[in-house]
């Protein structure tokens, strides 16, 4: 067959179709040594919405769906209820694959002098890629194929060179000489780079290559794989306990009843391999709706944002999860594992803390988002408004699981001492990145409140929104005026009740209101009395500076309808078309929410 023209050439070495790395090209890949994240989140240490509206509770069963290719998905066929089997994770996908390597003569001195040379605790994953950057190990590979003229690379190309000219011709022989697609193989960048998601790429493809050999009967038969670049061991277990002698099977032939501490770990490790599919299937769905422009690229950051970086951080943690379950129980130390990779999670903040944004953009998209057909998974995911947004709203759901896990293991574990002391650092550190993204999600919507507020107030008076501080607190609440709460905490002159919205910033207090549009002037006005998503303008109604407040006194007796404080100036407060007063009032639901403003206000005006 003759020779790839220039531009496939150019495809296989710069083509970026089918990766969302932008990592820098390295020669080496760090190893993942048990005391640093280095090897296993260096890419990615740098955010889920409530659901969609959902069909009325008499809305008519969604029936079958074309898969576009002449099949029916049925409604019944729930892929959230999907479940990873052991032998999906990249880990053991190495696991297994290492084990077919040593069957090939040419190949094994390449990776069992890798080994050699690697620290004790680094993982399969890492030894292969690195094996694998070598380049010529990979030519090794296709030369045991017995081709006619085997690959081989000149004298001249050294150093890092040599290792993506030998790759490069691999990939040419996959291409020409055993018939693969080109956009089945992986490219140059994928195996230097240092993405986990180019890195499934390149286990794929060398499973593929392992296939034809196990075919030909040029290694064991058993070892062949499934046809499709993946590889299931003979039975569907962990293969990490034959492979590395741990894990919580218990060894060869262990009968044993598992203890509570056994139940919780194979919990941990079996729902970190779930989740980890479901978001390689959530991954693919993001490529699918790129690859057809269905919605705009714009509308596809809003939804996904840094989906890619999340995964491929969430591999490498899976990596370490299923590297200490290989560990004999005795070594274990679940605890020290989530101290390690506390700073890592914080790829989660940005993702969780964009989930208002993304339930907006499904809300708006999701017929267009719906329509992008794919296979079977692709669409049961845009099934309904509800499953997609349960496959955006996983990672939350999963870092929340995190410390309820640690504590049981704390509880049920017997663990010595010292493993309990690192569970409970363990569980803070995983409270930590709770704790974290929910500041961050605190952080994007007053940012957004505070955006929205710019726009809708058709008056600001003078004043300048970014001079008032942060955002501290607002929410939308009834404001008396001194004289309209009369005794027993019942208003004294009817009318004295208004809605307003309420912002409380670093230097000031402010008290809005929704213009009412049904007014016969404002019905005449020539102005735009709405913002862009059709809410009513805001009229500026009060204001009082922090540095007035004299006094706060709050109010909760028994027979109120709620719960108040007073605010007292030391100036007149300002009010649109009252006199101005002295003090006013805010009624609130809860003690708890009271006592919250009060609090944030008498620390303001101290300030």
């Amino acid at each position: 067959m003759s020779n790839p023209s220039l531009n496939q050439q150019s495809q296989l070495v710069h083509s970026q179709a089918h990766t969302s790395s932008n990592h820098s090209i390295q020669s080496q890949l760090s190893s993942r040594n048990s005391d640093t994240t280095q090897g296993t989140s260096s890419s990615t240490l740098f955010p889920p919405p409530p659901p969609p509206p959902s069909a009325p509770p008499n809305a008519a069963t969604p029936g079958p769906v074309s898969d576009g290719n002449g099949g029916l998905v049925k409604a019944t066929d729930n892929i959230m209820n999907s479940v990873a089997s052991a032998s999906s994770s990249l880990f053991q996908i190495c696991v297994s694959l290492r084990s077919r390597l040593l069957l090939v003569p040419a190949f094994s001195p390449s990776l069992l002098d890798e080994e050699r040379v690697a620290d004790e605790d680094t993982d399969p994953v890492t030894v292969l890629w690195r094996t694998f950057r070598r380049g010529y190990p990979l030519m090794d590979l296709y030369n045991a194929l017995g081709p006619e003229k085997p690959l081989e690379v000149g004298e001249g190309v050294k150093g890092e060179k040599r290792g993506k000219a030998a790759t490069f011709k691999f990939l040419q022989a996959c291409v020409r000489e055993l018939g693969m697609e080109q956009e089945e193989c992986f490219i140059v960048t994928d195996l230097f780079g240092d993405d986990t998601t180019g890195f499934v790429k390149v286990a794929r493809v060398v499973n593929r290559v392992l296939d034809i050999l196990a075919s030909r009967g040029l290694i064991d038969g058993s070892a062949q794989g499934n046809g499709d670049g993946s590889y299931t061991p003979a039975e569907d277990g962990d293969s990490t306990s034959a492979s590395l002698g741990g894990g919580v099977s218990g060894g060869a032939g262990a009968v044993n009843k598992k203890s509570q501490r056994q139940h919780i770990i194979t919990e941990l490790v079996a729902t970190e391999r779930t989740y980890v599919q479901h978001l390689e299937l959530l991954q693919r769905f993001k490529s699918l709706v790129e690859s057809r422009g269905v919605i705009p690229g714009d509308s596809v950051h809003s939804i996904f944002l840094n989906l890619n970086s999340l995964l491929d951080f969430q591999r490498r943690f899976l990596i370490r999860v299923e590297q200490t379950n290989a560990l004999p129980e005795d070594e274990q130390n679940w605890g020290r594992l989530f101290v390690l990779y506390c700073d890592a999670f914080r790829v989660y903040e940005p993702y969780i803390a964009n989930q208002r944004r993304c339930e907006r953009t499904v809300a708006q998209e999701y017929p267009k988002l719906a329509s992008a057909g794919g296979d079977r998974e692709m669409i049961q995911i845009v099934e309904t408004p509800a499953t997609l947004s349960s496959f955006l709203m996983k990672p939350f759901q999963r870092l929340s699981k995190y410390p309820l896990l640690l504590s049981d293991l704390y509880k049920k574990g017997d663990l010595d001492e010292d493993r309990k002391r690192d569970l409970l650092q363990g569980k803070e550190a995983a409270q930590s990145v709770l704790e974290r993204t929910n500041a961050a999600v605190d952080r994007e919507e007053k940012a957004e409140a505070v955006a929205e507020l710019k726009v809708r107030v058709e008056d600001w008076k003078g004043h300048r929104v970014e001079g008032f501080g942060g955002l501290l607190m607002y929410g939308t609440f009834t404001v008396l005026k001194s004289g309209d709460m009369g005794t027993g905490g019942k208003e004294g002159k009817e009318g004295g009740e208004r809605q307003y919205h309420v912002y409380l910033f670093e230097t000031i207090l402010l008290c809005c209101k929704d213009i009412d549009l049904s007014k016969p002037k404002n019905k005449l006005s020539n102005k735009q009395l709405v913002d862009k998503r059709g809410k009513p303008k805001l009229q500026l109604k009060g204001r009082i500076f922090m540095q007035n407040v004299t006094d706060l006194v709050s109010m909760a007796k028994p027979g109120m309808d709620g719960i108040y404080f007073s605010i007292r100036s030391s100036e007149r407060i300002f009010w649109k078309g009252d006199p101005s007063i002295e003090n006013f009032i805010i009624r609130f639901t809860t003690e708890e929410m009271m006592k919250k403003w009060a609090q944030q206000i008498e620390t303001q005006r101290r300030r």
